[in-house]
């Protein structure tokens, strides 16, 4: 029997499409959790994560090549905004689209050790 991966696994288009911005607060030496060299001031207490302030965007947390094999090495550490970013949502499939990649028909659950 093959294991079918779960979708965000293998994508990371939501990684190398978008801008992700984040509080201060979540930088690990703030009492968060975001490691601080992979991300920069933006302004006061905005920060963003390194390869996401312009195109062509690529987080520096992503591993592996988008539409093959993708994850996110801070997964666990990873910004608000990664967490709230909906699988399959309407900004999933944009980001998939400018990839070559089909819209997902459903919103499986939390990718493990992937994005979601």
């Amino acid at each position: 029997m093959t294991e079918t991966l779960h979708p965000c696994l293998q994508c990371g288009a939501c990684c190398e499409h978008y801008r992700v911005e984040f509080s201060v607060y979540e930088l690990s030496g703030m009492g968060g959790s975001v490691p601080e060299a992979l991300a920069h001031e933006v302004s006061g207490n905005r920060w963003r994560m390194n390869g996401t302030a312009a195109h062509p965007v690529r987080c520096a947390a992503l591993v592996g090549q988008c539409g093959q094999s993708s994850t996110c090495s801070i997964y666990e550490h990873r910004p608000q905004a990664c967490r709230d970013f909906e699988m399959g949502s309407e900004r999933c499939a944009q980001a998939r689209a400018a990839h070559g990649l089909p819209a997902l028909a459903g919103a499986p659950e939390e990718a493990p050790g992937g994005h979601s």
